[in-house]
């Protein structure tokens, strides 16, 4: 157990030191724990998250062939000419449209999506587009809270104790809803000043100047070919469980991804195929795969039961303490190792729990487990798998961030709307509604 989590500690403060390359840092990690025989090569290949990772891969691809057709760029135009290049009316766009999407297409999908139309929108305005990715993270996380496919967490809690999609739309959804409305109001807050300068900047001269630099047309062929293929994983990852169900076959999220991808990269030349490939981020891949091993060799020296225990038998503080517990302790442990395991071990922990005389309610402990996990994974670059591809993004096409500029940015928002979260959840437990 020890030698697991001294090797967990060193890997992610070399990665938080921004000092080596994060991807060799977690795959050296997850060797060290091979070595030292805390896994076995068996184990590590199954502690990898290879739906996750198919996932991103195509994801990537779809992504790609959209850049490559200079889609981005025109969306971007169109986006600012709707709002008369108002950078306020932009900033607040993109973030409820982010919470939005990760509702029904997940964090993940939603920012490999919106990184790239980000920066095309913040290079024509001529602004820093961190605070605005990271914002986004933020706002997709909290948005994916409400519903059953929004986040990864959210998938294991329902299916493991009984939860469908319904449920966590009535429960978790309007919590969701007001807590994007409030992270949009307090991002808009902080960088009020910098939207009103970069608005004052924009004159018409530099409006007739941006419209004549970025005026070139799409690619028809590509676009057409890569939002077909987009299209088609939104839907089979919004449908993949019932139609997996209804036709037999294993129809995963991976697949869901993978497959118009391939379809898509099919459908191209030689030389735009190439193109395309070119632009995945191979180095993101590979540190979600180290990450996995790290989290993976935390989960089989038992960490996560150990710790699950441990808030099993806190029982001085009451229901309703033990309630605000389940969002405070795995949320802010979430952002510093994967929520997803941290979630699995938890459904074990709320099952003991709710055969407990005088504790609280099964669903109550599920909602705020669920507003904790999703949201407390704001907190670092690591938090969530949204966080480490618009991390990896960012620092591909918009230079070096550094955790401590992120941890800047998204914890003071994070930890004011986890407070209203709890509140809101202390209220559905006063009036019954459950």
């Amino acid at each position: 157990m020890i030698l697991a989590i001294v090797i967990f500690f060193i890997a992610y403060a070399a990665i938080a030191s921004e000092k080596f390359p994060r991807h060799w840092v977690a795959l050296l990690g997850g060797g060290m724990l091979i070595v030292f025989g805390v896994l076995t090569p068996f184990e590590a290949l199954a502690m990898i998250s290879w739906e996750t990772l198919g996932l991103i891969a195509g994801m990537f691809v779809l992504v790609g062939i959209l850049q490559e057709a200079g889609f981005f760029s025109w969306l971007a135009m169109a986006a600012m000419k709707k709002v008369n290049y108002h950078p306020t009316y932009l900033f607040a766009i993109l973030l409820l449209l982010s919470a939005f999407l990760a509702a029904f297409m997940g964090s993940i999908t939603v920012m490999l999506f919106l990184a790239a139309l980000t920066i095309q929108i913040c290079q024509l305005l001529k602004l820093d587009p961190i605070p605005l990715i990271i914002a986004e993270v933020c706002a997709a996380n909290t948005g994916g809270s409400g519903t059953l496919v929004g986040d990864p967490p959210n998938i294991v809690l329902g299916t493991a104790l009984g939860f469908n999609f319904a449920d966590f739309a009535a429960h978790t959804g309007p919590i969701a809803i007001v807590l994007a409305f409030l992270l949009l109001a307090i991002f808009l807050l902080i960088n009020r000043k910098v939207l009103k300068n970069a608005r004052a900047a924009l004159t018409d001269e530099t409006i007739t100047e941006i419209e004549a630099l970025h005026n070139e047309p799409v690619h028809a062929h590509l676009s057409r070919t890569g939002l077909i293929g987009f299209a088609v994983a939104i839907i089979l990852l919004i449908f993949h469980s019932p139609l997996s169900a209804l036709s037999g076959l294993p129809i995963n999220t991976a697949l869901s991804a993978l497959l118009p991808a391939g379809v898509a990269l099919l459908a191209l030349q030689h030389k735009q195929r190439k193109q395309v490939l070119l632009k995945i981020d191979g180095e993101s891949i590979l540190f979600f795969a180290g990450l996995f091993l790290l989290i993976g060799g935390l989960e089989k020296v038992h960490i996560f039961n150990f710790l699950a225990e441990k808030l099993s038998q806190v029982k001085t503080v009451g229901p309703d303490g033990l309630v605000a517990l389940l969002a405070w302790a795995p949320g802010l442990a979430s952002g510093i190792v994967d929520n997803v395991p941290l979630a699995l071990a938890m459904s074990y922990v709320l099952k003991d729990l709710a055969e407990i005389p005088g504790m609280p309610a099964l669903s109550l402990m599920v909602w705020s487990l669920t507003i904790g996990v999703d949201i407390g994974g704001n907190l670092t670059p690591i938090g969530a798998s949204a966080n480490v591809v618009a991390y990896s993004y960012m620092e591909k096409n918009s230079g070096a961030i550094g955790w401590k500029r992120w941890l800047l940015i998204a914890v003071p928002p994070t930890i004011a709307i986890m407070i209203v979260g709890s509140i809101l959840i202390y209220i559905k437990s006063r009036i019954g509604w459950y």
